[in-house]
């Protein structure tokens, strides 16, 4: 049995119509990994994680908006946010965002 997950993206990017607006890829201890799908126009409203995030752009165009600051995502950029930071997000034309959250772990209990 392998401990290596393997996704290929190829086949969303390649026909993203079906896809709905989140698509988990993956779940491990401690990271989360899921595809977001934004048709032109869609925005996600202001919202913190508590974990820290990066968010890859596969596919198209948004922008990436926390505090007072802007990011233009286009393909192949690559950005990371601290957590528990405010973040907005608007898809100028349909677009394919690759988003990964660190997700806090459970302590063992002792005992």
């Amino acid at each position: 049995m392998s401990i290596i997950t393997q996704t290929d993206l190829q086949p969303f990017i390649s026909d993203s119509a079906g896809l709905g607006r989140t698509t988990t890829l993956s779940r491990e201890n401690g990271l989360r990994t899921l595809l977001l799908h934004l048709n032109a126009g869609e925005e996600i409203p202001e919202h913190r994680t508590r974990g820290a995030i990066t968010v890859y752009c596969v596919k198209g165009q948004a922008s990436f908006v926390s505090r007072d600051e802007r990011m233009e995502l286009s393909p192949a950029l690559l950005i990371s946010l601290a957590p528990d930071v405010p973040h907005s997000l608007i898809a100028k034309q349909e677009t394919l965002l690759l988003v990964t959250i660190s997700e806090p772990v459970p302590l063992p209990s002792a005992g």
